[in-house]
């Protein structure tokens, strides 16, 4: 590397970046230890070029899991790894932590994943103090088990009781917490417990000043918890082949676990901006009906665009250059779990993915005959998609496929009198019919 780097990660910091950043500081060369950051809505492209530049967790580059399918590393055991450090005890036990954080979604109460996540979700927190905040509570994490220190589960109890004897309302995360803080032999690796104990061998005082905002940041996030369960109440709802789907248009980053928690097992949240992301319960959904449901909201985004469809794998994990509005996420497997898969439309750590073009009152439409019409027959859906799309006079840009040369041979006409015709027969031995009356 030349004399000056500048790392470089994405908005909305998470834990796969801030562990990099801090494996950088703690084992990299002073040249790794002096340099500044910078978060990126854009234009991985460019900076891959300059001289420099480290990309983290974005671009695709050497320190970016994403551009590895199926792949257990995180882009925090890619760092470890051109480090030298990833077999030591200590990094292992990180890079397992983030990789259940990042890859899984998987963070508990009051553990290091869960903190920043409320950091994340914080409109008043910037980047640089995820980073700061998140690399010195990680460090304290770290420092906690390189000296060998003990928890104090009764002292950070009572620490947490002082806090919230300011407060009108309990939520029920810090009461499950404190529960389980009355057993002095409870362990939770990567907790605010290991935290502050790290912090109170250096001062008390300034443990209990770096507790009181770790706990206001998790205090305020129940609360959006709190509002999320009051739009959950008013959100559209509707179950279809027994699978619950609930949708709204909120920026409240709590709706879907409130809406997984009041049973949904497709949670549609588009957020005020426009961006829209689609959870699912994938312990009670097959992974086939996700897929299903990426490939035809790919192809609405391309026919409601009037852009060339592709003769590409729609249901393909990750980002389709020709179709840069949608990123479907599909977890590596890792031990008997099944694997976690989310479908966005931009996020907080993206803001600079294009707004989907799909009505939310499209999306839901062609959501539902995704659950509803399994096994599902994609040849059929994309004929009359399409046909839907010249019959409101789109003209359409189809690869050559079948129905390609069956236009050129025919016209726009005979192929939507064909696709009409099969639908009023009613031949639904050969497939159901998607489109609406």
């Amino acid at each position: 590397m030349r004399s000056k780097i500048t790392f470089a990660g994405h908005t909305r910091p998470d834990l796969d970046v801030i562990a990099p950043r801090f494996l950088f500081g703690e084992y990299g060369d002073d040249k790794m230890k002096k340099a500044a950051m910078i978060f990126l809505k854009g234009g991985d492209e460019l900076l891959q070029q300059i001289t420099g530049i480290v990309l983290i967790d974005r671009g695709r580059g050497e320190f970016d899991h994403h551009r590895r399918l199926n792949s257990t590393e995180t882009s925090t055991s890619l760092v470890a790894k051109k480090l030298g450090i990833d077999q030591g005890k200590i990094v292992q036990q990180l890079i397992g932590f983030v990789q259940r954080s990042d890859l899984k979604g998987e963070s508990l109460p009051f553990d290091l994943s869960d903190i920043v996540k409320s950091m994340q979700r914080n409109d008043d927190i910037s980047d640089e103090e995820i980073i700061e905040i998140g690399t010195r509570i990680l460090k304290d994490c770290i420092e906690f088990r390189r000296n060998g220190l003990q928890r104090d589960n009764l002292w950070v109890r009572k620490f947490i009781f002082e806090f919230l004897s300011e407060k009108k309302i309990v939520p029920p995360k810090f009461v499950q917490y404190l529960e389980t803080l009355g057993n002095s032999a409870f362990q939770r690796p990567f907790d605010i417990v290991e935290i502050l104990v790290a912090e109170k061998t250096q001062s008390e005082d300034e443990a209990k000043t770096l507790g009181r905002k770790l706990l206001e940041l998790e205090y305020e996030d129940s609360a959006m918890f709190f509002l999320a369960q009051e739009e959950v109440e008013k959100a559209w709802k509707k179950t279809v082949k027994g699978i619950t789907i609930f949708a709204t248009v909120t920026g409240n980053r709590k709706f879907g676990q409130a809406a997984r928690m009041q049973g949904a097992m497709i949670v549609i949240q588009r957020n005020s901006n426009g961006h829209t992301q689609l959870y699912f319960d994938i312990e009670r959904i097959d992974g086939v009906v996700v897929e299903t449901l990426i490939s035809i909201i790919r192809l609405e985004e391309m026919l409601i665009q009037k852009k060339p469809i592709p003769k590409i794998n729609l249901r393909r994990p990750g980002r389709i250059d020709e179709i840069p509005e949608w990123y479907y996420y599909l977890a590596p497997q890792i031990g008997n779990k099944k694997p976690g898969q989310f479908i966005f439309n931009g996020s907080r750590t993206a803001p600079d993915v294009p707004v989907s073009k799909i009505p939310l009152e499209i999306l839901l439409y062609i959501v539902e005959c995704g659950v509803r019409y399994q096994p599902f027959n994609w040849v059929q859906w994309k004929a009359e998609r399409m046909a839907y799309y010249i019959q409101k006079g789109q003209r359409i840009k189809i690869s050559k496929s079948p129905l390609f040369y069956f236009r050129a041979k025919c016209g726009n006409r005979v192929l939507i009198l064909a696709l009409l015709l099969r639908r009023r027969l009613q031949i639904s031995f050969l497939f159901p019919r998607f489109l609406p009356s």
